[in-house]
């Protein structure tokens, strides 16, 4: 994925995450979004970015969604 694609979607999750956004990064250590746009825009080359498999959806109230996927 080329870097402005990376920084687009860095500044997505900083636009519209909420105060109490968390993004569970595949070691399992949560990260915000500031953080998060942080880390991506930085040394870290993100290959791909396809949501290849959800294994969870669920609905936790009227406005929180959790969703458990695999980027492939």
């Amino acid at each position: 994925m080329n870097f402005l694609i990376q920084k687009k979607m860095a500044s997505f999750f900083v636009k519209n995450a909420t105060s109490d956004f968390l993004l569970i990064r595949p070691s399992g250590n949560p990260i915000n979004a500031k953080g998060f746009e942080k880390m991506i825009s930085g040394d870290v080359i993100q290959e791909k970015a396809e949501i290849t498999k959800i294994h969870r959806l669920e609905f936790l109230s009227e406005n929180i969604v959790m969703c458990i996927f695999t980027l492939g």
